[in-house]
């Protein structure tokens, strides 16, 4: 049975050819996506197929993204199939200023995940468990994930959580109950991914970098990792850790990038990895992967994701990511 267990949404992204406005753009091509959905591809491609609770819409969408997830040995046993349409998320042009997702469908099918559906079942087998932030804008998706993550630590579970806060997804009238749902994820998590931008807009804290990950620190997580793009990422945690006290920091690698989608997932997928083989092989403290060692390999594995299109389809295997290190580790 699988140890990690990922929860949350599986999209299709739909990633336009070159221009800089839909004026000059010739057409898009569509890929498996969805943070968490990546989350979990990349944990299996990495060696450590995962659970993966998510929602697939019955229709062609849908039958595509089941299709790719049991291609990448995504066990089925908590994939729910329901009736609607699968959510699109369309990437803005690769010469705007920035990159961002705009969401087209109703989110009931991808999103809205129910409580009485957690897997609780598979937390039995389960000794960490990764949550996305998109469920979180769904009133349904909002109750089943703090549930989802207070079961998991009550269990005993590391509980780890992508912030991932996207405002567009939000009415007006529903931005305080799902600032309030991610701030009580946060407070049940062990470990935070975030960004600094998308922290800023959450209210969590006003400071950058270090400072960031020391304010979620003391929200209740005992470590936080923040990824700071091109130029890496760091983390701080707090004793309560198993690497105990420390910050960190890596500065990436430096690659040509055909596509950042999908790059902060396969850096969340290659810290998990990480550290997760590493507490379970650890026999003291000492054995225990750090977390300078955590970060070097998830930016590795970010790095060659970048290098190809598409968020889900560009993750690397373990192989490629130990070479790669290997390669820069000799320069």
């Amino acid at each position: 049975m699988p140890q990690i267990l990922v929860a949350g949404e599986t999209l299709v992204d739909f990633l336009p050819g070159d221009g800089a406005t839909l004026h000059d753009i010739e057409g898009f091509s569509h890929r498996p996506g969805g943070a968490p959905a990546n989350v979990a591809v990349g944990l299996a491609r990495l060696g450590d197929p995962p659970a993966f609770w998510t929602r697939l819409a019955d229709d062609p969408f849908g039958d595509y993204l089941s299709e790719t997830l049991g291609s990448e040995s995504i066990p089925t046993t908590q994939i729910e199939r329901v009736d609607g349409n699968t959510t699109l998320a369309v990437v803005s042009p690769p010469e705007a200023d920035d990159r961002r997702f705009r969401f087209y469908g109703a989110g009931d099918v991808t999103f809205g995940f129910e409580a009485a559906s957690i897997p609780t079942g598979a937390l039995a087998s389960t000794s960490w468990v990764h949550l996305g932030g998109v469920a979180l804008t769904h009133p349904r998706g909002r109750e089943s994930m703090v549930e989802l993550a207070t079961r998991a630590g009550d269990r005993g579970c590391t509980v780890s959580f992508d912030v991932n806060y996207r405002p567009d997804l939000v009415a007006d009238e529903e931005t305080e109950a799902v600032l309030t749902a991610l701030r009580e994820v946060v407070e049940a998590s062990d470990v935070v991914f975030c960004s600094e931008e998308e922290v800023a807009e959450t209210g969590l804290s006003s400071r950058w970098g270090a400072g960031l990950a020391r304010d979620l620190c003391a929200l209740g997580p005992h470590t936080a990792v923040v990824t700071l793009g091109a130029d890496g990422a760091l983390a701080a945690s707090t004793s309560d850790a198993p690497w105990g006290e420390t910050t960190a920091r890596h500065d990436g690698f430096t690659v040509e990038s055909r596509d950042t989608t999908g790059a902060g997932d396969a850096f969340t997928a290659g810290l998990i990895a990480r550290i997760s083989a590493g507490l379970a092989d650890a026999v003291d403290l000492d054995d225990t992967t750090d977390l300078d060692d955590a970060l070097a390999f998830a930016n590795a594995t970010a790095a060659l994701s970048v290098q190809d299109v598409g968020g889900m389809s560009a993750l690397p295997d373990r192989a490629a990511v130990e070479a790669f290190l290997k390669t820069e580790g000799e320069r």
